[in-house]
């Protein structure tokens, strides 16, 4: 016999031993489960509890989420088994306190990208994505978004006939975030911006819509701007250009506030580039202005605004 031949012989007998002890090794465990089982009944072999609790003793809970979820804090704290805070100053643990939106129809390059710049969001990797961004009112980023509480959310420059199209499931979840959570949202100028509230937010309650107009300003500083952080800005804005928006200052709520407007001498009465409008618990704030030029009172005012919807989460807190 050959050496070949019989170590090819030797690793076949090898492996029927190893087969034989695998079934009369599984042939004892069936009979082991058949005893334990009741006449006629199928034996069970379900985990039990501390089975499973010990199965997952190092899962990390973060571990499900997408990387948008998580803050820095999260990230960090991952092996911790920490969910994150959840304060009413840093909102739900996955979204931050100041949120812009995103969606397609925004100009990330100019307007929408200078907006970005004033509230301090960072780009990740030159991408507008994070838990400071929202793509769309209809994603899961959303459903965090109308939990947060006490936080602003920032509707840049929308160009006309390109708004988001949002379902009525949308809109709930925006009116769920301004109303029933103290919350604040800041709407720039822009063509489409005013139509936006009005489809958004007015018409769903028989509100009375927002008629846009224009007017070649100055827009002066009003009486209610006191205690605000809009009295400390000039006296006027300017229009820069014809990029400032504006609505009729009539067709605002009786409980709205207009900070910055026209006089009631103009042209179809006065016009009203900066106010304010009560949602429930939560404010919404029009910002006239769409920021495709560089206007250093313009970029101050949206400053101012993002205060004022500060100072207004801190008056829910008192």
């Amino acid at each position: 016999m050959r050496a070949g031949e019989g170590l090819r012989q030797n690793r076949g007998a090898v492996a029927v031993f190893v087969m034989l002890a695998a079934v009369a090794a599984v042939a004892m465990m069936a009979g082991a489960r058949s005893n334990a089982a009741p006449p006629g009944q199928a034996a069970l072999s379900a985990m039990t509890a501390e089975e499973a609790d010990h199965l997952f003793r190092n899962a990390k809970p973060l571990g499900d989420y997408e990387e948008w979820q998580k803050s820095i804090d999260d990230i960090n704290a991952e092996g911790k088994i920490n969910h994150g805070l959840w304060t009413p100053f840093t909102g739900p643990p996955f979204m931050q306190r100041m949120v812009l939106y995103s969606g397609n129809d925004v100009d990330i390059t100019e307007s929408g990208n200078l907006v970005r710049m004033v509230m301090g969001l960072k780009k990740n990797f030159g991408k507008w994505e994070g838990n400071g961004f929202l793509k769309s009112f209809e994603s899961q980023q959303m459903r965090f978004v109308q939990s947060n509480k006490n936080s602003v959310l920032v509707i840049p420059p929308l160009e006309e006939g390109n708004m988001p199209l949002t379902t009525d499931y949308a809109k709930k979840m925006l009116h769920h975030y301004i109303s029933g959570g103290a919350n604040s949202i800041i709407v720039c100028g822009g063509p489409g911006n005013v139509d936006f509230i009005n489809q958004n937010f007015l018409t769903l309650d028989g509100s009375q819509l927002l008629e846009p107009a224009w007017t070649r300003g100055p827009y002066e500083r009003q009486v209610v701007t006191e205690g605000t952080p809009f009295q400390t800005l000039p006296v006027t804005l300017p229009n820069v250009n014809n990029h400032a928006h504006g609505v009729r200052v009539s067709s605002l709520d009786r409980h709205a506030k207009s900070f910055f407007e026209t006089g009631e001498g103009g042209p179809g009465g006065a016009v009203s580039t900066v106010f304010s409008l009560p949602f429930g618990k939560g404010t919404m704030l029009y910002v006239g202005f769409d920021y495709s030029s560089l206007s250093e009172e313009w970029v101050k005012t949206l400053i101012a605004a993002l205060e004022f919807a500060g100072t207004k989460s801190d008056e829910t807190l008192a």
